[in-house]
């Protein structure tokens, strides 16, 4: 298995990179489109999500993604 990937947009998904500084190292997160936009109309649903390794993860709060995408590099 090759390493972990995370890709996860800033702007839609509500985490931002200094969400992660310090939790998960840059060599597996990368910023950009997940092809998942809620745009603003699910804004308010306030779910947050990622793709990790290809598979789109959403959750209810960025605390609880932050912790699934620490599972996933550990």
């Amino acid at each position: 298995m090759g390493k972990t990937v995370i890709k996860f947009c800033k702007k839609c998904s509500g985490i931002s990179p200094k969400d992660l500084k310090g939790t998960i190292d840059k060599s597996y997160w990368k910023e950009g489109c997940v092809h998942a936009c809620v745009k603003k109309k699910d804004a308010d649903s306030g779910c947050t999500f990622a793709r990790i390794d290809g598979k789109l993860v959403v959750c209810s709060s960025k605390k609880e993604l932050i912790k699934k995408m620490k599972d996933a590099v550990a």
